[in-house]
């Protein structure tokens, strides 16, 4: 077995944060998405229990008292209980913090490409230095970064292997750009 230089187990390292980072930033999308759909159904659901909850009463006016207003509560105490919910929960601004998350995570993935890219054109210990800085602009935004669930994390899974990819041996290689991908990865 050959032993694998240090400049080639540093380009793993590399490479390997640049994969973990391209999760934690789908995820960060995903979590984005679910949390702008959650409250997109929850607004629907708003609008179409007041309706109900409207026809109720309409129904009291026009002589059906009893069914009409067993319907009118029913629905009106679930509109109540979605509308506390909805206030409390912040929906659209937390989808807002993921999305913002995912924003600076695209840039510190960029940064990875660029290095990756560089990574024959430099020295390890130039290689060294800008990967130490990528990996504290990568801590700033986790330091800030909300957090995501099972459920999105999941869906990240899915979309980034529908591509094909998986957590197997050159991985990471099929993440990257052709260009950047190595040379017994191609076939």
């Amino acid at each position: 077995m050959a032993k694998i230089n240090s400049a080639e187990r540093l380009r793993g390292q590399i490479k390997e944060a640049y994969e973990k980072l391209l999760y934690t930033y789908q995820t960060q999308q995903e979590a984005a998405t679910l949390k702008r759909d959650l409250s997109n159904r929850l607004s629907i659901a708003q609008i179409v229990l007041t309706a109900i909850s409207t026809c109720g009463v309409v129904g009291i006016l026009f002589g059906q008292a009893e069914f009409g207003a067993v319907i009118a509560s029913l629905f009106a105490a679930v509109s109540l209980g979605i509308n506390l919910y909805v206030r409390g929960a912040k929906l659209p601004e937390e989808a807002e913090a993921h999305a913002r998350c995912a924003d600076r995570l695209w840039v510190v993935l960029q940064d990875y490409i660029s290095l990756l890219t560089d990574f024959d054109d430099i020295g390890v210990e130039e290689i060294r230095r800008r990967r130490d800085l990528i990996q504290g602009s990568q801590a700033e935004v986790y330091r800030e970064a909300p957090r995501t669930d099972d459920k999105a994390y999941s869906r990240a899974r899915d979309r980034l292997k529908n591509g094909h990819q998986s957590f197997e041996p050159g991985e990471c290689d099929k993440l990257l750009p052709l260009d950047l991908r190595g040379v017994d990865d191609e076939e």
